[in-house]
């Protein structure tokens, strides 16, 4: 397990009403390193491993923290190559950890634990139902992701998508720009993005009945040297990786590049909005574009670039960002000082 002592600080935050800062650094320390973040009711939520680090957002003191190694109740299994998720909802904290979820209280409490089909990820509830990404599908030499849809006891309902895997275990393929498959979960709908066939996503209701699809045009971006360069510089530095060795990775893969960028990067739907991460950056910002949740542009937005979360983590869907209050919130970590960053920046109001 990771066990490297970090510091967490808040480096940039816009004037807001509630005692927030302004372009100030506010410094709190701990035993920290990020594998994912959401925030809920003035809460900053940070998993790490298999422990869920809770902040409040006005001052940034450590409110709680629960969770913890091992196999009994309330504990999560260590895997390697598997990054535990969290979900906010009214009256508990659900957590998906490898081969089961967990339920805490708003507290930290453990309530109760389920088991669940190993390979599942990002399983999320909706309605009586989760929504949740099968990541080892397989049929004949091809390797899936499939969106599926399940009963609360864990048994498939209902698929609603699929798309080939970045990595493909049979063949060895391995994508260098990954494309990965994206959902989100907003009130009583299911949002996917399906960005291998363009700026395409899909709706679909509690039931896993298909609703609306949102379909833009916008520029195709080829894939340059420049792409590829830092592509492999981020499959290098992976820490993943890094133990294997980038030179064993490469012996053992077959590298495969796309012509062109993934017109979605990723998405979040918060606030009513759909916030879609395009591949379209320009002088070290990358463009948002703001929809509706029927699909209709509200504007575009020129935002700091994220960094990537590693690649395990991408691979699983998770990101190193959040989306509350019409503002983006992201973590960077900083090389120099061996410290976690957390900012915070709005988008522009609509226009």
């Amino acid at each position: 397990m990771k066990k490297r002592l970090f510091t967490f600080v808040l480096a940039w935050l816009a004037v807001q009403p509630g005692g927030l800062f302004s372009r100030q650094q506010k410094v709190l320390a701990g035993v920290f390193e990020p594998e994912m973040m959401t925030i809920a009711d003035d809460k900053l939520y940070i998993v790490e491993g298999p422990n869920i680090l809770v902040y409040s957002l006005r001052d940034l003191s450590l409110s709680r923290k629960f969770g913890r190694q091992g196999e009994g109740p309330g504990e999560f299994k260590p895997a390697d190559y598997w990054y535990n998720t969290v979900t906010v909802l009214p009256d508990h904290i659900l957590v998906d950890g490898f081969d089961k979820l967990v339920y805490f209280s708003k507290d930290g409490r453990f309530l109760r634990e389920a088991k669940k089909p190993i390979g599942l990820s990002r399983m999320v509830p909706i309605g009586n139902c989760f929504a949740a990404v099968r990541l080892e599908h397989i049929e004949g030499d091809v390797q899936y992701h499939c969106l599926l849809l399940y009963d609360a006891n864990g048994k498939p309902l209902k698929e609603l998508c699929r798309q080939e895997s970045p990595v493909q275990q049979m063949t060895r393929k391995m994508e260098m720009i990954p494309d990965v498959l994206n959902f989100a979960v907003w009130e009583d709908k299911i949002f996917v993005e399906k960005s291998r066939e363009g700026f395409v996503l899909e709706i679909f209701n509690s039931r896993g009945d298909f609703l609306y699809r949102i379909e833009k045009k916008i520029e195709k971006i080829p894939v340059t040297k420049i792409h590829q360069d830092d592509a492999i510089e981020g499959f290098k530095t992976d820490p993943f990786l890094k133990r294997l060795g980038f030179e064993e990775f490469k012996r053992l893969s077959m590298f495969v590049w796309p012509k062109t960028l993934p017109p979605i990067r990723d998405f979040a739907v918060e606030d009513g909005k759909i916030y879609v991460r395009t591949s379209l950056s320009r002088e070290e910002k990358e463009n948002w574009m703001v929809l509706d949740l029927k699909g209709e542009t509200l504007f575009r937005a020129d935002m700091p670039c994220l960094d990537n979360a590693p690649l395990l983590a991408r691979l699983n869907g998770v990101h190193y960002y959040t989306i509350n209050g019409h503002k983006l919130y992201f973590l960077r970590d900083n090389p120099k000082t061996d410290e976690w960053e957390l900012f915070i920046e709005g988008f522009p109001s609509n226009k």
